[in-house]
């Protein structure tokens, strides 16, 4: 194994989330901590209302603070603070933590040219050559072609597979150590949500990029993850390398999930 694959890069600790509402609060994440490593897909797996998408939203300080209520610590490299710094965690957001989210045709804008949004995720002050350059190279590296067609249209003129690789070109513009996947494919027909996946892991295999892989499918976690994490209503009920946690998951909640996904992978759906 290529050792600096054993490196580091992101630690969140004692992390809670409780959210207020009409019905008082309710703690959606309790205290909750992970560690990732350069090189790796770490899966956060649970039911809806589990607490995972709330993990990697709070990671790039992107829940909504005037209802939520935010306690822990994020370290990312030399970079740490408190799990409630907005400011400091929207920083890193696009920078050095870069997000695919589930639904592409909302994450992209629809009145925006494709070559224009992507242009926008580029916080590096270059030139408008050095731009249109990246923006290139961006799209191949998600397999598509930088035709001027492509550039030139907006989000509807593209398929769903098409929309979800402009979505992770836009995560990787400014080559971030971190990316958060939150259901990158639930949307996807089951072909393009296996070629999506395997295309994120090896963009991140290749820049030595960690990826916080979230879903609900241990299908998808067996193929595509190295570590997971079990979570159930906001708690860690379990984690560890992914293969030992399928040959042998203590908890009946693990167990469920596992039978559950037996004869589903990401190629059939």
């Amino acid at each position: 194994m290529n050792p600096s694959a054993q490196t580091e890069i992101l630690s969140v600790s004692d992390l809670t989330v409780t959210y207020t509402g009409d019905r008082g609060e309710v703690t959606a994440l309790d205290s909750f901590g992970l560690a990732l490593r350069a090189g790796e897909v770490f899966a956060l797996v649970g039911e809806s209302g589990s607490g995972k998408s709330t993990a990697g939203f709070a990671i790039g300080g992107l829940l909504p603070p005037e209802n939520t209520r935010v306690e822990g610590r994020i370290s990312l490299g030399d970079f740490s603070c408190e799990a409630g710094d907005y400011r400091a965690l929207r920083q890193l957001c696009g920078r050095r933590v870069g997000f695919v989210f589930q639904e592409p045709s909302t994450a992209l804008h629809p009145a925006i040219r494709i070559q224009t949004q992507i242009g926008e995720a580029i916080h590096e002050r270059i030139s408008r050559g050095q731009r249109t350059d990246r923006v290139a190279a961006l799209l191949r590296s998600v397999q598509l072609e930088p035709d001027k067609r492509l550039l030139r249209a907006y989000p509807h003129h593209l398929s769903g597979g098409m929309q979800q690789r402009v979505v992770l070109a836009m995560a990787l513009a400014n080559q971030p150590e971190v990316l958060v996947a939150d259901e990158p494919t639930t949307a996807l027909d089951p072909t393009i949500r296996r070629e999506i996946l395997e295309l994120i892991q090896k963009l991140a295999h290749e820049a030595n990029s960690g990826v916080l892989l979230i879903t609900h499918d241990f299908g998808i976690v067996s193929h595509f993850s190295q570590r997971v994490a079990v979570l159930h209503r906001g708690q860690t009920v379990e984690s560890g390398k992914t293969a030992d946690l399928l040959a042998n998951p203590r908890e009946p909640y693990t167990q469920t999930l596992i039978a559950s996904a037996k004869g589903t992978s990401p190629a059939n759906g």
